[in-house]
């Protein structure tokens, strides 16, 4: 039985994501309740026993991750945190649904397929202690200070691998001995990024992503079997688990990751330490890499937001037409500029709104494909981005049922 079934759990929490529902015929947009997703471990444990943990040498069920819904407000009041940003930690509460009243709550623990069991919760408490990047603080108690000191150990824990720090030159050399793709296969996967770069054979060179729903969005998945794909590079846009949790549910993805270099929770960090452990991850900072059929740049954005500073890809076909994978960050964000307008994107964020400008596509029309899950619990994709893209030139198909047309994957090119 997981832990968190176990009565009042209490959790050391990241924020790694915090997200406002979409409602756009909502006549109070200041009604609009707000997804804060944790990525969590146990707090009953000891720093030594958490750091097991996160290295994979420890009881890794005790990890978890977590969505808290309610207002902005209401969470600024709970916490009295000014500003709520992405890399806060927090010590948090939960009790079993219907025991009080209290936001909302669901919570998974990590199992042998990922973070697929969805358990219901109510938030009973929620302390903030310190943003990434703060001197230790004092304690203002003897039960505050333990927290703190428990959560510091964690956070210091959480850091990037420094064995796979500054490995843009081993990942151009990767990329260099790729042949040019075919196509980009736009994966169904639900509430999730995971694309396919693949020859005319239809065999795989690399992937952009490898994400998975996490259970709160698991409606969103075809009921088909399992993915069972080929082990070649995968190209990680940013550590959110939405573009990573294939790494424990999907077979198959036993190459290289090619990452940037961020700040994570828990559980990321149990990942990053797998794949580094076997020389499988190679972290890649602020150098841009140019190799072959790739382009990757280092997003600009806010330090600390995990969308914003990820890896943005810029992929040449065989037939010499170009494909954007943005991630989910701003397409004015994309660095260094663009060598050419793209034919085909993948569109930001599963259709998310997004900050600035659309790219124009090349010859002033392209087919944009938007991966995205019916009903999940973000409302993507957004009309408003929809038209946005609609309105620059691109031509919108989706993996989700829309519009009278099935599910399904999408293919941009040749």
């Amino acid at each position: 039985m997981s832990f968190l079934r176990e009565g009042p759990v209490s959790l050391v929490a990241r924020l790694v994501r915090s997200e406002a529902l979409i409602n756009e015929q909502l006549v109070l947009p200041a009604a609009n309740r707000v997804s804060f997703e944790f990525d969590t471990i146990d707090a009953r444990m000891t720093a030594e026993e958490a750091l097991a943990t996160i290295a994979d040498k420890g009881q890794r069920t005790r990890l978890a991750v977590l969505k808290v819904l309610t207002t902005a407000e209401h969470f600024r009041y709970l916490t009295d945190v000014g500003e709520v940003r992405d890399g806060q930690w927090y010590w948090i509460t939960l009790l079993p649904r219907g025991k009080q009243p209290g936001p909302f709550a669901w919570a998974s623990s990590l199992g042998d397929a990922g973070y697929g069991e969805n358990v219901p919760l109510v938030l009973d408490e929620i302390r903030y202690l310190f943003s990434e990047g703060d001197s230790p603080l004092s304690p203002v108690g003897a039960a505050v200070g333990n927290e703190r000191a428990l959560a510091q150990a964690i956070a210091e824990g959480c850091k990037f691998p420094a064995s796979a720090i500054g490995k843009s030159s081993a990942a151009g050399i990767l990329l260099s001995k790729i042949t040019a793709p075919y196509e980009i296969i736009v994966r169904d996967v639900g509430q999730a990024s995971f694309s396919s770069a693949v020859d005319r054979n239809g065999n795989e060179l690399f992937h952009l992503d490898a994400g998975w729903p996490l259970s709160y969005n698991k409606k969103t998945v075809s009921l088909k079997p399992r993915l069972n794909v080929s082990d070649v590079p995968v190209i990680l846009s940013h550590w959110d688990w939405d573009h990573l949790h294939g790494y424990h549910a999907i077979k198959g993805l036993a190459g290289a990751w090619i990452t940037p270099v961020q700040r994570l929770g828990p559980g990321a960090k149990l990942v990053a330490n797998t794949l580094a452990s076997t020389n499988r991850l190679l972290g890649v900072s602020s150098a841009n890499v140019s190799a072959g059929a790739v382009q990757l740049g280092r997003c600009k954005g806010k330090a600390g937001n995990l969308n914003q500073t990820g890896l943005c890809v810029q992929t040449t076909l065989k037939s010499g037409k170009t494909i954007l994978f943005m991630g989910d960050a701003d397409y004015d964000l994309f660095r260094p500029r663009l060598s050419t307008l793209p034919d085909f994107i993948v569109a930001t964020h599963h259709g998310a709104k997004f900050n600035g400008s659309v790219v124009s596509p090349h010859r002033g029309s392209g087919r944009c494909v938007v991966s995205v899950g019916k009903g999940n619990g973000y409302g993507h994709p957004s009309e408003a981005a929809v038209l946005s893209h609609s309105a620059a030139g691109w031509s919108m198909s989706f993996t989700c049922e829309r519009n009278g047309m099935p599910r399904g994957t999408r293919y941009l090119g040749p």
